[in-house]
């Protein structure tokens, strides 16, 4: 088959339907799955009935049951052992990684300064802000000047702090801590 030019439309179109009309031509269905128990089933004593466990007969119809009482060839939770809902292999045990020797231990983390007065103002200023947008949300009234406040104090501690960030790191400094 030659290869079609991008304006011919139809040649496109024969391409493609040639391509679905062989589409289930273009690999090979796999080999059925054996029966989920056929250990089991070969366990299984023999049906005097002629019933297999669907409970029909080989020629598809169900067995008379007039008069006579049902024997039942597998006991109740035979079935259920029969018609799992899912079927996964037996665990193997795995052995347990061996533990290394040396554990690292990390060293204690010193106590945290105690800011500045003007880095603690700066984020209770962001906090008020915080709080006053939570309160308008759930519909809280509030006087206009505790919003132009909140307002301040944001823009204020905003400032305080970029203000405060250092200006430069030491040379031998990459940020990574180890």
């Amino acid at each position: 088959m030659s290869a079609p030019r991008d304006d011919d439309r139809e040649a496109i179109d024969r391409a493609f339907a040639e391509l679905v009309a062989g589409y289930h031509l273009t690999a090979d269905r796999p080999d059925p799955l054996p029966p989920l128990h056929a250990d089991r089933d070969a366990q299984l004593p023999p049906n005097p009935a002629g019933t297999n466990t669907t409970g029909t007969n080989p020629t598809g119809t169900t067995p008379p049951t007039a008069g006579a009482p049902a024997s039942n060839p597998l006991p109740s939770t035979a079935w259920a052992d029969n018609h799992p809902l899912f079927v996964s292999p037996e665990p193997t045990p795995v052995a347990p990684d061996p533990e290394p020797d040396e554990r690292y231990v990390p060293d204690p983390q010193p106590p945290l300064t105690r800011p500045r007065l003007p880095i603690l103002l700066a984020w209770v200023g962001i906090a008020y802000a915080a709080i006053v947008v939570l309160l308008a949300a759930f519909g809280v009234r509030l006087p206009s000047w505790l919003g132009w406040l909140a307002l301040a104090g944001f823009l204020g501690g905003f400032g305080v702090l970029v203000f405060n960030l250092p200006r430069s790191r030491p040379p031998d400094d990459d940020g990574a801590v180890v």
